[in-house]
């Protein structure tokens, strides 16, 4: 039989459980999603106003007034008076659902090709 000395250790959470690749930014501002499939919807309202909660190279939270369809494509147009300057991202729609705002969408950016 073996006695502990000292009780063994609690191992602290792994950082390697998150699975965004890329840290994300809390920001609050306005963007413009262009609806980019051939849908009734898209064809209805083909733009809509995204609220950005969060940002990172590779996708984004915002809320909407509108509901848009999982992977339906968008192209989002972030202003000028954003701090990195204005810029443009494809991605598809991975998640959206309704909230007390709107519609909380989660947004996949399109991965930019090699040079």
């Amino acid at each position: 039989m073996v006695a502990l000395v000292q009780p063994p250790k609690r191992i602290p959470p792994c950082r390697h459980l998150e699975r965004r690749l890329f840290a994300r930014e809390t920001v609050h501002l306005d963007a413009e999603a262009r609806r980019l499939d051939h849908s009734l919807p898209a064809y209805r309202q083909p733009r809509i106003i995204l609220a950005v909660r969060d940002l990172s190279v590779s996708g984004m939270s915002a809320v909407s007034l509108q509901p848009l369809a999982r992977g339906e494509h968008v192209g989002v147009s972030f202003p000028t008076h954003y701090p990195h300057g204005a810029w443009d991202a494809f991605g598809r729609v991975v998640r959206c659902e309704p909230s007390a705002l709107g519609y909380r969408v989660a947004v996949e950016f399109d991965p930019l090709p090699a040079a």
